[in-house]
Order: structure tokens, then sequence, then C-alpha cells
């Protein structure tokens, strides 16, 4: 069975965003550095995209869903 899969977004202080995605309960993972969010969104697109072959759900985290990463 394909494990949910749920990401955020993280605005960083020097204006950059990160991503940050958690496969089912355990697999943090994080790509940091995007110069926009929307840079950031069409990340998140291919990933929906790749997750969606998979079977398996993505979903955007809430706030409290993922921990930060600064």
């Amino acid at each position: 069975m394909a494990q949910r899969v749920t990401y955020s977004i993280v605005d960083q202080p020097d204006g950059r965003f990160d991503l940050l995605v958690l496969v089912g309960s355990r697999g943090l993972h994080t790509r940091t550095g995007f110069m926009t969010l929307a840079e950031t969104e069409e990340e998140v697109e291919l990933l929906r995209e790749l997750m969606t072959a998979c079977g398996a759900p993505v979903v955007r985290a809430t706030n409290a869903g993922l921990p930060s990463s600064g």
C-alpha cells in the first residue's frame, strides 16, 4: 500500500523557501533554497505527479504537521 506524502512550504528569513516532505510517518526529505514561491509550488506539482503514479496521496500539512527546517 502506498504511503501518504505530506508536504510543507516554509518561508525563510532570507526570502527563500524550503520544501519539507514527509513520506509515511518516518521519511523526512527537504529541498532548500528555492528563490520564489512559484518555483517551490512547481516542485510540489512534480512531486504530486510522481506520487500519483505510485498511488500515494499528497497533502499539504497543517502548521503543526511537520517539523520546521530552521
